[in-house]
C-alpha cells in the first residue's frame, strides 16, 4: 500500500515537471513508475520488518527462551524455542523465519510472544548475524535509492549519493570482501592442522595458501593506496583540470 502511494506520488511529480519536455512520453513515465514501485516495495517491506521488530523489542512482552530443535522447511530450517509464559506454562514454538544456517540448539534468546501466536519473533539480533546483516544492508541500499528517487523527481542534485556509494564500495566493501576471503581460507587451513578436518585435500590447502599469500599483500597495498596523499589529491587535480579547461574556453571567447 505504502509502495503504491509513494510510486503514484513520484509519477505525479515527474509528470508535472517533465510534461513540457519535447522528449516526454507516457511509455517512459510508466517504465520509470514500474522501477520505482519495485524499489519502494522492497524498501517498505524491509522497513516493516525492522519497524515491527523494534516495536516488539520496546513495547511487547519479552520472554527468555532456549533453542531446543530445528524444523526442516525445504532447504532451510526454523529454530524451535521453548519458554514459559506468564502463567508458567511451557510453550514450544518456531521463530518467524527460516535460515540455511539456523541458530544452534541450546542458544538462549529473547523472544516476543502474544497469546495465540503460532510463531515468535527473535529479539536477540546478535545471535543471528547473517540474517540481521542482510536485512540492514539491503534496507540501507534501498533507503539510499528512495532518497535518490525523491530528489531526482524534484530536480535536485543527487551526485552526493553516488559519492557515498563509491566511498562505500572503495573503503568498506572491497576491503571487507578481501578480509572475508582471507579469514575463510585461513580458517580452512587452521581446522586442518587442528585436526578437525583431516580429510581436507592437499590441493585445497595449497589453493587456500596461494590465495592468502596473494591477498594479504594486495590488501595492505590497497589500504595504503586508499589513504596515500596521491589518492587524496586525485579529486583536487581533477577539479583543477576542469577549472583550467573552462578558463581556456572562456579566454578563447574574449575578442583580442
Amino acid at each position: 500500500m505504502y509502495a503504491l502511494i509513494f510510486t503514484l506520488f513520484i509519477l505525479i511529480v515527474l509528470y508535472l515537471r517533465k510534461k513540457e519536455n519535447p522528449g516526454f512520453s507516457f511509455k517512459n513515465l510508466l517504465f520509470s513508475g514500474l522501477i520505482v514501485w519495485v524499489i519502494s516495495l522492497l524498501f517498505f517491506w524491509l522497513a516493516g520488518i525492522i519497524g515491527s521488530t523494534v516495536y516488539a523489542y520496546c513495547y511487547e512482552k519479552n520472554y527468555d527462551a532456549k533453542v531446543v530443535s530445528h524444523q526442516a522447511i525445504d532447504d532451510t530450517k526454523k529454530a524451535i524455542v521453548e519458554f514459559k509464559n506468564d502463567e508458567n506454562n511451557t510453550i514450544k514454538l518456531p521463530l518467524n523465519y527460516s535460515s540455511s544456517h539456523p541458530i544452534a540448539i541450546g542458544t538462549l534468546l529473547k523472544v516476543s510472544y502474544k497469546n495465540g501466536d503460532y510463531q515468535v519473533k527473535n529479539l536477540s539480533f546478535w545471535e543471528d548475524k547473517t540474517i540481521t546483516s542482510i536485512v540492514l544492508i539491503f534496507f540501507l541500499i534501498f533507503a539510499f535509492a528512495i532518497v535518490g528517487i525523491t530528489l531526482y523527481a524534484f530536480g535536485r542534485d543527487i551526485s552526493f549519493i553516488w559519492k557515498i556509494v563509491l566511498g562505500f564500495v572503495l573503503y568498506i566493501l572491497f576491503p571487507a570482501a578481501m578480509i572475508g576471503f582471507i579469514v575463510v581460507m585461513s580458517w580452512v587451513i587452521w581446522e586442518y592442522f587442528d585436526g578437525k578436518r583431516d580429510d581436507t585435500p592437499i590441493w585445497v590447502l595449497g589453493i587456500c595458501s596461494l590465495f592468502i599469500t596473494i591477498l594479504v599483500p594486495a590488501l595492505i597495498g590497497y589500504i595504503k593506496m586508499l589513504f596515500s596523499e596521491d589518492s587524496i589529491k586525485i579529486s583536487e587535480h581533477f577539479g583543477s583540470d576542469k577549472i583550467k579547461k573552462r578558463r581556456l574556453k572562456f579566454s578563447k571567447r574574449i575578442p583580442k
